[in-house]
């Protein structure tokens, strides 16, 4: 869908994600993995095992396991860290995914989980829920898990910019129409100075998501 403009989401979500690079060692779950976009942050000899409800993504292969995110095909204490990124919003009861990660983990192990705290409606009918950095942290201790940090992607600014750049209209417009390149031009324009700005004038009241790290304690 050509409205999507995730720019302001997906580049702190990486910086995140790589920070925390560490923890995603051993052997991963990745829950709900797409087309694996962050296997690339894991050390080489990690085993990275993707899950999801369909075996092809793309035309590309990435799927090992096929399961629901509320009952993994994982047997308790079994993996060292289970990362999900952009899909507990898409679950009907995401406090589910929590106490089976909680499960699957091994003692000391690391939950990592990136979500929107604001966003347009996206993959329709199937978009339930936006959180807030103390609603993921409480879905956490719920399920047993240490909350050791929700680090937010972004602030206010940034989430305006976000918004802003997304919804630039494309109604009636063809793909090829000059209307779309010019689009594109203030997307990325309008992308660039919200983050600039959004640097200087920081505000964690809103931000466009959260990432949680959690762990099961020994």
């Amino acid at each position: 869908m050509d409205r999507v403009d995730t720019t302001l989401f997906d580049r702190p979500l990486r910086a995140t994600l790589t920070e925390h690079r560490h923890l995603l060692s051993g052997l991963v779950l990745d829950v709900g993995c797409g087309s694996q976009p962050y296997r690339d942050l894991a050390a080489p000899d990690t085993r990275w095992i993707g899950v999801d409800f369909a075996v092809a993504w793309s035309g590309r292969t990435e799927v090992q396991l096929v399961g629901s995110a509320e009952a993994l095909p994982v047997r308790s204490g079994a993996v060292d860290a289970v990362i999900s990124t952009q899909v507990i919003e898409h679950l009907p009861h995401p406090w589910l995914f929590f106490s089976e990660a909680a499960r699957i983990l091994r003692p000391g192990g690391h939950l990592v989980v990136s979500a929107p705290h604001a966003q347009w409606l996206h993959e329709e009918p199937h978009d339930y829920y936006r959180f807030t950095k103390y609603g993921m942290a409480q879905l956490a201790r719920d399920a047993g898990l240490e909350v050791k940090d929700v680090v937010p992607l972004g602030g206010a600014v940034a989430l305006m910019g976000f918004l802003t750049a997304t919804h630039i209209p494309t109604r009636g417009v063809s793909p090829r129409h000059l209307w779309m390149r010019t689009r594109r031009l203030l997307q990325r324009m309008i992308n660039a100075m919200a983050g600039f700005l959004d640097a200087r004038f920081y505000s964690q009241s809103d931000t466009t998501g959260n990432v949680l790290i959690a762990r099961r304690p020994e």
